[in-house]
């Protein structure tokens, strides 16, 4: 049976938490499923963009189904017409070549395969014969709207995500809390819902990217100071990366730097006035977004991770750091909680004296900051995309079954 995959996420670069997730699964899918074929459906792909994907032509069970419409036509289309019909689109587009130069399909054709997964949140529109999918990351856009510019705002209400998810077949949710968050928001039926905890171990490192590559693939002894506590993630307000800062600056430690590695996000200005601001503002670096395959070496020489998030509905980066045995300092919210249990060390994020006696503790009790690291250890083994892929699977076949 053919299963169709949305990958328009894949065009953002450089890739963050849903597009790493995309990237991740799939890989794991394509490497263990000797059943399925799938189309790999993007829409928008330049020359210079094909090598985004070029990690995926060594699958003989996948192939390309690229298009070129202009995105806010396309977009549009979708939001107020529902046509075209996404899985129409990608009915008759050939196989992945393993030449340099890929072949794009065109439009039309029959209705290519019964299921459609979509890895987030998007514009789209299926045929009543295509079983849609849809992973849910988040709901943040519905709890903290504060957090978000109007433009964001204004793109989730076009998608119309409470609609979207109500026609799909089934909904998957990262977490158990994101799975709260669609029953008590959206009123989604429980046995709709199917929890699948994304991975941590890099399946990626391999994913290409549009060159030049402008983000950091290693890291010199130049980049980073002698002694340095870690934030990592986007820069939005979400992520509370104004409150690190005024954290780091009651902790007064004059031996320590504030790290602070992301791309900018949405209202990102604020946490550069923020820095700029600061007294201690000398000992604030910023070193932009750093790629999945050098992060380690970030995380293991970080004293710790203060990651103290409003709203998450998984929170990759305090798992990541685990792995690399560092130390996580992050919110008393959300899933955090959930995916990190109790191998962290919980916080209010609202409370900027609390996540400064926190990083305080950590840093000095040598008791504590080992028990973090490897009951740290213990939590990720629980995190791997081949077990995402192998319930993601069976959640494929029992749709096909009926």
């Amino acid at each position: 049976m053919e299963i169709i995959v949305d990958l328009r996420v894949l065009l953002k670069q450089p890739l963050t938490g849903v597009g790493l997730y995309t990237a991740g699964l799939l890989t794991a899918l394509l490497k263990s499923d000797q059943h399925n074929f799938y189309k790999l459906f993007i829409n928008g792909l330049t020359l210079p963009q094909r090598e985004v994907l070029k990690s995926f032509q060594q699958f003989s069970n996948a192939k390309l189904c690229s298009f070129h419409y202009p995105n806010k036509f396309l977009n549009g289309s979708l939001a107020f017409l529902k046509r075209p019909h996404l899985d129409k689109l990608a009915g008759g587009s050939p196989r992945l070549s393993s030449s340099p130069r890929w072949r794009a399909g065109a439009a039309g054709g029959e209705a290519g395969g019964r299921i459609f997964w979509f890895p987030n949140l998007n514009f789209w529109s299926v045929t009543p014969a295509c079983q849609a999918v849809v992973t849910v990351h988040d709901l943040s856009f519905e709890r903290i709207k504060w957090a978000y510019s109007a433009k964001m705002r204004l793109w989730h209400e076009l998608i119309g995500p409470k609609e979207k998810l109500r026609s799909a077949a089934k909904v998957i949710a990262v977490s158990e809390s994101t799975k709260r968050d669609l029953m008590d928001i959206y009123r989604l039926p429980e046995n709709k819902i199917e929890v699948i905890y994304p991975g941590i171990e890099s399946q990626i490192t391999n994913l290409s990217r549009a060159e030049p590559r402008d983000h950091k693939s290693q890291i010199t002894k130049d980049d980073l100071p002698e002694k340095y506590i870690l934030f990592l993630g986007t820069l939005e307000p979400r992520k509370n990366v104004e409150g690190v800062i005024r954290a780091f600056e009651l902790l007064n430690r004059p031996d320590y730097h504030l790290v602070i590695a992301g791309v900018r996000g949405w209202l990102y200005r604020k946490i550069y006035q923020a820095a700029r601001r600061s007294p201690l503002k000398a000992r604030i670096r910023f070193i932009d977004y750093i790629e999945p395959e050098a992060r380690a070496q970030l995380y293991q020489k970080a004293a710790l991770l203060v990651w103290p998030s409003f709203y998450e509905g998984f929170g990759l980066p305090p798992l990541e750091a685990m792995a690399d045995g560092c130390p996580v300092i992050t919110s008393a919210n959300s899933s955090l909680p959930e995916t990190t249990r109790g191998a962290a060390l919980l916080v209010n994020p609202y409370n900027i004296r609390e996540i400064a006696l926190a990083m305080k503790m950590v840093l000095t009790d040598n008791d504590l900051r080992q028990n973090l690291i490897n009951k740290g250890y213990q939590v990720v083994q629980n995190y791997s995309w081949q077990k995402s892929a192998e319930k993601m699977l069976n959640i494929f076949n029992s749709l096909i079954k009926n």
